[in-house]
């Protein structure tokens, strides 16, 4: 029982890993290409790509925050929830 559990534990730490990851990088160019386009449309002078990593890192920690609790604090707190009470 416990080694099927732990198992199943680690299968699904790595499948959620790919979903976060892919998640990340997902939103993360969303943010990306909403920056680049708010640098074109006010015409700002410099260095866009310093521009736009100055402001991507805060929006950055931002997403990773609620990723880590959306893909995996709920899932494992759901399938524990769900163990407990089925036992």
């Amino acid at each position: 029982m416990i080694l099927g559990l732990g198992r199943m534990l680690l299968l699904m730490l790595a499948l959620l890993t790919v979903v976060y990851v892919s998640m990340f990088l997902y939103l993360r160019a969303g943010a990306r290409m909403r920056l680049e386009e708010d640098w074109v449309m006010e015409g700002r002078p410099g260095d866009r790509d310093d521009w736009i990593d100055e402001r991507i890192a805060p929006v950055a920690r931002r997403i990773r925050t609620w990723l880590v609790f959306l893909v995996y604090v709920l899932p494992i707190a759901g399938l524990s929830i769900y163990v407990y009470v089925t036992n």
